[in-house]
This record gives C-alpha cells, structure tokens and sequence, in this order.
C-alpha cells in the first residue's frame, strides 16, 4: 500500500461491520487509507467501553478518546453530542455510518474527496 492519506477507528464488533454504537465499542478496527481509497487493516484496538448504561463517565470518556488519538476519522453506527464534541476536540471527525467496513471506508473517502474538490474550487 502507498503511504497512508488518513487513519479511521471503525466501532464493530466483527470487523466487517460498522455495527456499534461509540460508547459501547469494546474495540475498534483501525484502517489507514491511501489516496486512491485502498485501505489496510492495522489491528484491532480494545477498549474500556466509555458509556455504562446510559450514564458517561467524563474520565471514561476522555480515556476512550485518548486510545484514539493517532486517528483522524471513527465510524460508528450511533455517536452521541458528548463524545463527537471530545472527538472534535482533539482534531478526529466523527460520523455516524453503519454498514460493511468496505463500503463505510468507501463512502467515507469520496466525503473527503468531494470536500478537497470544493475547497479547491472555493479556496
């Protein structure tokens, strides 16, 4: 693979599908993605789930935001305003984007793409 554009934590719990909600994930597939939109699996990174029941834990979420901090983009299949806003606090974009790991990465990407595109032509 070329050398990584970006790094995404993807909440599953298989590794095919984005089929967790953030604060319940108990890991997160970590993926770099190249220009071209290959992706590569890294690992699988465990973490302390940050929601119990309903109620957040402001340590526990700010700890579940640190395991991710080499990360510019996580998936999920539900995030709540608390933990996007920590997330966006410390530069990562969050989405909500349940489905196959491929196609998230792949809707993810042309996102991005797009985005470059109109910067480009409004800059």
């Amino acid at each position: 693979m070329k050398n990584a554009s970006y790094r995404v934590a993807l909440a599953s719990t298989d590794n095919r599908y984005v089929d967790q909600h953030f604060g319940r994930a108990e890991s997160f597939l970590i993926v770099d993605v190249d220009e071209d939109g290959n992706f590569e699996e890294i690992e699988q990174r465990f973490v302390s789930p940050v929601c119990n029941g309903g109620s957040h834990d402001s340590q526990k979420l700010k700890r579940g935001v640190e395991a991710l901090l080499d990360c510019n983009f996580v998936l999920a299949a539900k995030i709540g305003a608390g933990a996007a806003y920590e997330l966006k606090e410390h530069g990562i974009a969050s989405f909500e984007m349940p489905g196959e790991v491929e196609n998230s990465i792949f809707r993810l990407d042309g996102y991005i793409k797009l985005l470059n595109e109109m910067n480009g032509v409004f800059a």
